[in-house]
């Protein structure tokens, strides 16, 4: 079977990248709370290495898909990396010819 790249679009990327954030983040506190022999502990600890999995192929597609030169502001690497999500911010539409991320801004 070959593989193929799904059509994922920059912002779409962002999304997912943020709300996988959130979901890790959500697993990691049933980790804590969980006790290590327990089924919950054994489940959130195999999801949360489903979801980096996953996160990193989703990296790698991103990368493969949007050039450098269309990142000035270099938010390519803080999509799926990171705990902080990038959030919506006002852009002329303009931007969009020369960065693939211009409706995106890290959060301060």
């Amino acid at each position: 079977m070959r593989w193929t790249l799904p059509l994922v679009l920059p912002d779409d990327h962002v999304e997912i990248g943020n709300r996988m954030k959130d979901c890790r983040r959500s697993l990691m506190l049933l980790l804590r709370r969980s006790a290590p022999t327990s089924s919950l502990h054994g489940d959130a600890t195999r999801a949360i290495d489903a979801l980096d999995r996953l996160r990193t192929r989703l990296d790698c597609h991103l990368h493969l898909s949007v050039a450098a030169s269309r990142d000035p502001r270099h938010l390519l690497s803080a999509v799926y990396s990171g705990t902080d999500p990038l959030v919506w911010r006002e852009y002329d539409p303009d931007e969009m010819d020369r960065d693939a991320f211009a409706a995106w801004a890290r959060d301060r």
